[in-house]
């Protein structure tokens, strides 16, 4: 017969479940919204920018994607602060809502022969709401499910939201192929691919009310008296040399943005596949991501997130070239071969990643941090190399450039990675306390 005690714990074990479900459903609505502007860059590219040179209107659609990550960086620091002062539930409220509507807009932006000069400009506007929205998801879902999770399953928690992110790519990427599976290639890139963007809208609205919902993590009512003051001062004064170590860890994430990004542009250009075909090769290669990222961060949890994450950077330095040139090949298979070479890093650091973004800084000032240290990431690591990597291409001649900017990124990644404390003896609730003992332990001037 289950006793009082069994009853509390179960209901505990349920309220825990509904909460990490209701998180992990918004990211995964975030990250769909997101990851249309990458999956239609072609469409989007002869949408709103002039015809005629199609290399500079990729060029031009890339850098509004990399323009993104500048307002992306100032959600991560807004959404950080809100998160530290008034509470993770509102500021994930927030960005769900700003992120599915300005991912709505775009899809009701007229044509550059519509409106002229208009479009573009409605269009980066667009990017940065939607760019400064997910700043914020970014950086407090990762805070939020890692507070509530307990220190021996933290990296398995908080691994579901690399999970629903992929998940996310993948609806949206499923998307595109139904969509063009229905219509014809030249009405798919006259207005079918703006269905999946005002899809948008309502999803928004369903992360909204499952986020509502929800309570704030206990160890964050616990410093309820100490986060009212919390500022980027304060996180940078208390965390910055940690700040600047994980932000550089984030560059083991480049992989990701230039695959789901960058590569079904590539393998229209270096293979024979046609742009249909490309669309479907991520669909392929992010449905083998998903079961991963649960099983990395229960690696994280019983070895520490160094382990995986060097893996995967060592994985970078030694797949990522022979899959890019597998992938030149040509044919379907060869892309799907290539990819998947290229991605056998992506598991091993996303399911380790989130965990490591929030658990080495203090909770008075945790979200905070953790927007400072996305901010430096995500722009330098995530958001420049597509860019970079399409001028390379485009007006050096360099097909390969990619894989020789993962590898570059790679070597900071697994050097950043090397000097991480170890996750598995920090308390959240004496985070400080907590790495300066490892520290004295490796020193020798202090207990083991």
């Amino acid at each position: 017969m289950p006793t009082p005690s069994d009853e509390r714990d179960t209901h505990a074990d349920s309220a825990r479940r509904r909460t990490v479900g209701a998180v992990v459903l918004g990211h995964f609505i975030e990250v769909y919204d997101m990851a249309l502007y990458g999956l239609f860059v072609a469409p989007i590219s002869t949408a709103f920018f002039p015809a005629g040179n199609a290399d500079a209107a990729l060029i031009a659609t890339f850098a509004v994607f990399g323009v993104s990550f500048l307002s992306r960086s100032a959600g991560s620091l807004f959404f950080g602060v809100m998160a530290d002062r008034v509470g993770r539930r509102n500021a994930m409220m927030t960005s769900i809502l700003l992120v599915g509507m300005s991912t709505a807009a775009i899809g009701l932006i007229p044509t550059y022969e519509t409106a002229a000069l208009l479009s573009p400009i409605l269009l980066v506007l667009c990017r940065l709401l939607q760019g400064f929205g997910s700043g914020g998801e970014t950086t407090v879902a990762p805070v939020f499910l890692g507070e509530y999770a307990s220190r021996r399953r933290r990296g398995f928690v908080t691994s579901f939201i690399s999970a629903a992110g992929n998940l996310g790519t993948l609806a949206a990427a499923a998307t595109g192929v139904i969509i063009g599976l229905v219509v014809d290639a030249s009405t798919f890139d006259a207005w079918g691919w703006r269905v999946a963007f005002l899809l948008a809208a309502p999803l928004a609205l369903v992360g909204l009310y499952f986020r509502y919902r929800l309570a704030e993590p206990p160890a964050y009512e616990a410093a309820r008296a100490e986060v009212k003051n919390a500022s980027i001062g304060t996180a940078l004064r208390r965390s910055w040399r940690m700040i600047v170590r994980v932000s550089c860890v984030g560059a083991l994430g480049t992989t990701f943005y230039i695959m789901f990004v960058y590569y079904p542009t590539y393998l229209v250009r270096e293979s024979d596949l046609s742009a249909a075909q490309a669309r479907a090769v991520p669909l392929i290669l992010i449905s083998m991501l998903v079961v991963f990222n649960p099983l990395v961060g229960l690696l994280g949890d019983r070895f520490g997130r160094r382990l995986p994450l060097m893996l995967g950077g060592l994985a970078s330095m030694l797949f990522v070239l022979p899959g890019f040139l597998v992938a030149r090949g040509g044919g379907f298979t060869a892309a799907v071969l290539g990819g998947m070479l290229i991605l056998v890093s992506v598991p091993l650091c996303l399911g380790a990643i989130h965990a490591v973004a929030m658990e080495f800084y203090p909770t008075e000032v945790r979200a905070t941090a953790g927007g400072i240290a996305w901010t430096l990431g995500t722009f330098v690591f995530s958001g420049l190399p597509p860019l970079v990597v399409n001028v390379l291409t485009t007006q050096a001649g360099l097909p390969l450039s990619p894989a020789f900017v993962i590898m570059g990124t790679a070597v900071i990644g697994i050097v950043a990675a090397w000097g991480l404390p170890d996750s598995r003896k920090i308390r959240l609730e004496s985070v400080e306390s907590s790495i300066k003992q490892q520290r004295e332990a490796a020193a020798g001037t202090g207990p083991p």
